[in-house]
């Protein structure tokens, strides 16, 4: 910002406030802030024919912005606690899964979802292949008996 522009800005700064509280209650320094840095980014205020018209227009377009990204922003929030109230009413297969133990889980996804033979599987995770089969066959097991719960 040059000397002129500060000076300008400096002298807009009480009236372009007051014409922001009125536009937008509660946000006037933001309002005119977001202003002085878009109209500054493009211009210089002291090129401007009319510097005081040309913010009013950038105050009441951010004003404007805002209030759409806030509706945008209450939709989006109303539709993810729709989501979350549908998970609740029918829980998914995955809510099940998530109950065992993290070490079960990784059994079955290597084993039943990736296909690797049991031998692999104990490696990733650090145990014998008969202990890889029991904590899969322990899971399954107790998927099993909570799906059956579910009925």
């Amino acid at each position: 910002m040059t000397g002129d522009d500060e000076a300008i800005a400096r002298a807009l700064y009480p009236a372009l406030r007051r014409f922001a509280a009125v536009v937008s209650p509660g946000e006037a320094d933001d309002l005119v802030q977001h202003a002085l840095v878009k109209v500054l980014a493009k211009h210089r205020l002291a090129d401007l024919d009319h510097p005081s018209g040309y913010l009013r227009t950038a105050i009441v377009r951010a004003a404007s912005n805002e209030r759409r990204d806030g509706w945008r922003r209450r939709r989006r929030e109303r539709a993810v606690a729709a989501r979350e109230s549908a998970v609740a009413e029918y829980p998914s297969d995955l809510d099940d899964l998530l109950q065992l133990r993290a070490d079960d889980r990784a059994v079955l996804f290597l084993a039943e979802v990736e296909r690797l033979p049991y031998a692999e599987v104990a490696e990733i995770l650090g145990c014998s292949e008969d202990a890889a089969r029991t904590r899969a066959s322990r899971a399954r097991r107790q998927l099993r008996a909570e799906l059956v719960e579910e009925r």
